[in-house]
Parts: C-alpha cells; sequence; structure tokens
C-alpha cells in the first residue's frame, strides 16, 4: 500500500492506496500545530492497517511557500561573479550582497580569478552581521563551477550553510539563478525542521517506509535527499491536485482542473490528458527561480472564503478566509453556509449558517435562501472569471507539456475535472458559469492527497561537452571529465542518461521500469578563422513527471 498527505491551508488529506485502488481517505482540520495535526492525520488514516504492509509514503507541504508569503525567510548572505553582459549589481537580494571580482566566459574558460582578499573582505561584512548562511553564483558557473567550488573552500568554514549556484538547475539564466540560490539558503533552516520532525513523528507511529516529499513539478523525491535543495519542494500542493486528476480520470482529457479548498482554489490544465509546464520556473514571492513545476494558479475563493457586501451594494467574495463558516463557530458568512442554507449540504449548525445569510440579505431587502443562492453565483463566476484569464495567460505563449512544447495549438478545455471538500456542490454552478461538462471524480475530497501518495519520483540533468576544451560537465552531479576531440553526440547522450538513471535511483525511483529520456538537445561547431576547431553539445535529460504505474485506479 503507499500513502499520501497533503498538507492544506484549511484540512490535512491522506489517501492510502492498495494495489486495487483508493482504499481510504482521511480530511483532517489542520492546526497550528504542524506535527499534531500530521500525527492525529496519520493515525486516523492508518488504522487498523498492517504497517508491514506501507510500501511508500508521499507527503507534500506549504511550509516554504508560507515562510516567503508570510517574509519569515533566514538573512542570507550572497558573493556573486560578473561575467560579460549584465551587471550583477541590478540583482541585488538580501541584506548583504556582494559583487566579487572573477569571470568564467559562456565556454567556461576562466577569463579573470576570483579575488580572494575580496571574498575575504565580503566574508568579514556577512559574518559581521551575524549572518551563517551564503549564497554563490557565477553567472556561467554551470558551464564552469570553479570558482564557486573555490570560494567555497575558502569560506566554509565561517558559514553554517553555503548554497551553490550550479547545482540548483542547469539551465542558464543569470538572474533566476542569484534568486533560487538566496531562496535555497533562506529556507534551509525550515525545511530542516520540517524534516526531522516529521521524521521524528514516523518514527514514533513506527512508520519505516520510504518516504518522499512531492515537487512543484509533479513529481517524488527521497525525503532526505530534499536537504541539500530545499527549495524545489516548494508549492507543490497544486502538483499534488493536479497528478490527483490524472490517477482518478483517466489520461485523455483536455480539461479545467479545479481544486477548491476551504481557502483557495488551484487550477490547472491537462492538454490530451498531460499537465501543462511552467517553462520557466516557478515563481515564489517575489523570487523567480529556476525550479521546475506544474503550470497552476491558486486564487483566494474557496468553500470558508469570507462574503461580504461591498460599498456597491455588490456581494465580494474572498480573497480572505476569517475562520471556518458561521455554522461552525465563524466569524462571517461562507459559501459553505449559503451551501447548508440551500440544504444541499449537512454541516455544522444550521441556524447560525442561517442568521450568516441574514446578515448579508438585510441590506439588500432580500431573504436567507435567496441571497445564498447569489452566494454560490457569484462565487462559481468569480472562479470562472479567474479560470477564463488562466486560460488566455496560456495561450498567450508557446504552450509546454511535460513531454514537449506544443507549437500552434489553443488550449481549450472540453470539461472540467472538479475535486477538493465542496466539489459536487459548486459542480453545476461552475457548469452554468464556463459553459462546459463537470466530472466529479470518486475521492474527490482528498483527490490532491491521492496525487501526492502515486507521484513517480523524477529527476533531471544537463551536460556540456567542449570538444576544444576536451571537457563534459554535469553541473547537478558536480560531475567533470576529460574528453577527446572526436568525443561525439551519441557518446553524450549515453553518458547523460547513465548519469541521470543514476542520480533518479539515489532520489528513490523504482529501477522497475524506469524511463529516462533526452529532452533537449543541440550540437554547434566552433569556427576560429575559417577552420573548425571543435565542437558544442548540450543535452537535457529527464525521468518524466507520471503516476506510479504498481497502482491501478
Amino acid at each position: 500500500m503507499i500513502l499520501g498527505l497533503d498538507v492544506g491551508g484549511t484540512h490535512t488529506d491522506t489517501a492510502l492506496i492498495s494495489p486495487g485502488g483508493v482504499a481510504r481517505v482521511v480530511k483532517t482540520p489542520t492546526t497550528s500545530d504542524l506535527m499534531q495535526t500530521l500525527t492525529f492525520a496519520l493515525s486516523r488514516t492508518l488504522e487498523t492497517i498492517p504497517l508491514v504492509n506501507l510500501e511508500r509514503m508521499v507527503f507534500s507541504t506549504t511550509l516554504a511557500t508560507n515562510a516567503v508569503v508570510q517574509d519569515q525567510l533566514r538573512d542570507v548572505g550572497m558573493m556573486v561573479f560578473a561575467g560579460p553582459g549584465l551587471d550583477p549589481a541590478a540583482f541585488s537580494v538580501g541584506p548583504s550582497y556582494h559583487v566579487i571580482p572573477g569571470v568564467v566566459d559562456h565556454r567556461g574558460v576562466e577569463v579573470v580569478p576570483p579575488d580572494e582578499k575580496a571574498v575575504e573582505r565580503a566574508r568579514l561584512e556577512i559574518t559581521s552581521k551575524g549572518i551563517d548562511h551564503l549564497g554563490i553564483v557565477g553567472k556561467f558557473s554551470v558551464r564552469h563551477p570553479k570558482h564557486e567550488l573555490l570560494v567555497h573552500s575558502w569560506v566554509r568554514d565561517h558559514f553554517k550553510y553555503i548554497s551553490l549556484g550550479h547545482t540548483v538547475s542547469g539551465a542558464l539564466n543569470f538572474p533566476r539563478r542569484i534568486q533560487t540560490t538566496y531562496l535555497n539558503a533562506a529556507i534551509s533552516d525550515i525545511h530542516v525542521r520540517f524534516v526531522e520532525a516529521l521524521r521524528a513523528t514516523l518514527d514514533c507511529l513506527g512508520l519505516t517506509a520510504p518516504s518522499f516529499l512531492l515537487k512543484p513539478e509533479g513529481g517524488a523525491v527521497l525525503m532526505e535527499r530534499t536537504l541539500d535543495h530545499p527549495a524545489h519542494t516548494a508549492q507543490s500542493g497544486p502538483a499534488a491536485s493536479v497528478v490527483g486528476a490524472m490517477a482518478l480520470c483517466g489520461a485523455n482529457h483536455t480539461a479545467l482542473v479545479l481544486d477548491i479548498g476551504g481557502t483557495t482554489t488551484d487550477m490547472a490544465l491537462l492538454l490530451d490528458g498531460r499537465p501543462l509546464m511552467n517553462p520557466n520556473g516557478i515563481q515564489l514571492g517575489p523570487y523567480k527561480t529556476l525550479i521546475p513545476s506544474l503550470c497552476t494558479k491558486s486564487i483566494g475563493a474557496g468553500g470558508d472564503s469570507q462574503v461580504r457586501i461591498d460599498e456597491n451594494g455588490a456581494l465580494k467574495v474572498g480573497p480572505n478566509r476569517l475562520g471556518p463558516p458561521a455554522a461552525m463557530g465563524g466569524p462571517a458568512p461562507t459559501p459553505t453556509d449559503a451551501f447548508i442554507v440551500l440544504e444541499s449540504m449537512a454541516a455544522g449548525k444550521p441556524h447560525l449558517a442561517c442568521e450568516a445569510m441574514k446578515s448579508l440579505a438585510r441590506p439588500l431587502c432580500s431573504d436567507p435562501r435567496s441571497i445564498a443562492e447569489a452566494v454560490i453565483q457569484r462565487t462559481a463566476c468569480h472562479i470562472a472569471e479567474k479560470a477564463r484569464e488562466f486560460i488566455e495567460e496560456i495561450n498567450s505563449q508557446p504552450v509546454y507539456t511535460i513531454h514537449e512544447v506544443i507549437q500552434g495549438r489553443y488550449v481549450q478545455p472540453e470539461k472540467i475535472i472538479v475535486i477538493g471538500g465542496p466539489a459536487p456542490n459548486f459542480a453545476p454552478y461552475l457548469e452554468r458559469a464556463l459553459g462546459l461538462p463537470t466530472i466529479v471524480p470518486r475521492y474527490y475530497k482528498a483527490a490532491n492527497a491521492v496525487g501526492a501518495a502515486c507521484a513517480r519520483v523524477t529527476s533531471e540533468l544537463t551536460l556540456h561537452a567542449d570538444t576544444a576544451l576536451g571537457v563534459v560537465l554535469i553541473p547537478e552531479e558536480d560531475f567533470q571529465q576529460g574528453i577527446p576531440p572526436t568525443f561525439t553526440i551519441e557518446e553524450a547522450r549515453a553518458l547523460a542518461l547513465d548519469k541521470l538513471r543514476e542520480r533518479a535511483l539515489r532520489e528513490g525511483a523504482d529501477p522497475e521500469g524506469l524511463k529516462t529520456r533526452i529532452t533537449e538537445e543541440g550540437a554547434y561547431n566552433m569556427v576560429r578563422g575559417f577552420h573548425k576547431v571543435g565542437k558544442n553539445i548540450r543535452l537535457k535529460a529527464q525521468v518524466t513527471p507520471g503516476l506510479y504505474r504498481r497502482y491501478s485506479f
């Protein structure tokens, strides 16, 4: 059996999957004590289940995202090396940002060595502020990480945690690499505390099956492997919803996925059953990163969103959630209260929901049932408006799926997959608001936890080979070796796939059926004068996100 757990702002959802399908789903209110919530949720889910039958566990967390949103990041010092072109001072981030002399060019050739005295001056200034976390980034470090590694060797004894730019991604994008490296160091303590507490909780409950964390691109990675790159597991909740919709509804739909929670609604698109990818990297708060992610959007409208009347006498839904619905003792009317008044949902104390609707109806000279109907229609219309904007945003740029770039195709969903606690209540209203048929799958209440459980272990790496310099590099692996002038793209492919397989297995991939593939490649002749002097080869290899195939639905 496999276990999935997704921590949301309102509920923590768990799902237990057996070889024959979903065996159990449980929703648990999320409290301010995360470990207490996890213990309660896991105990309820695994009650009467022999623990020896548990094969794997996958968790998703929004702790890092919450820390970004609430500005609770740790101070990080930055040492950045320039290259030709962009001025690194333009991308300053954090309380102690230093541009260090030293240049590696676009081929990975050292042009100016790093200035050790400048590094020491920057180190003294950073540590004098009490900062013990550091990020080191060179503009072309993925073509040669020499400067980052050298500076790391000079300063490592003075810092508790150091994040190196060439290890966060093999892609070129200097501004995003700076921000990703900074973020990686800034959330490292939060992530370490989460992993240690989760591990203690699992040990206390006697749960020893391999533990994974979900990533925002819809894949999973062994929990212990995330300690070096904590930013890569941030914002995984929406990805869990998309994978859950794929698992529960089959793999051929071109559909809009709407996961309606208590606080937010997460949306995504499936194109012929394949989720769309964000090609540049996820944005967390103000930070534009190189972290791969599915293309999702979250809006502040859910079953527990505050409903109010604005100064123009119009109903407004969200974006705030002030607490539980009025029927459950909350301070404000919500869409959930409206469903209770309309008798399409049984929860809490109906007379409190009715009083909440009366408070909205009175200024509008209406009655509780009429205003409840209006609240639901307004919520559905709001979600529909944002969904149309999301679809237009997607179609205003090249469309990337997890497998390829789709050129010249307008993504028009044919149906809506609605999941989340109030999914069956909202579905008919969304059907009218968007003019599309809806699907509410079985286990809709915890589809995100199903998605977490079913996520396949994924991995990716990049390879750069320069036959003129006689070197091949895989920056994510800190791998470098000499190559002869005759090194070919076929040899590069084989090397990249071998290294990817090793990396995927270390990150917890199931060797049975592990599929690796080259997703991007290019080979360019280098000419000096009128003579070819070598070849530059660039590859990206990947284990693609998808469903863990040992289980069926």
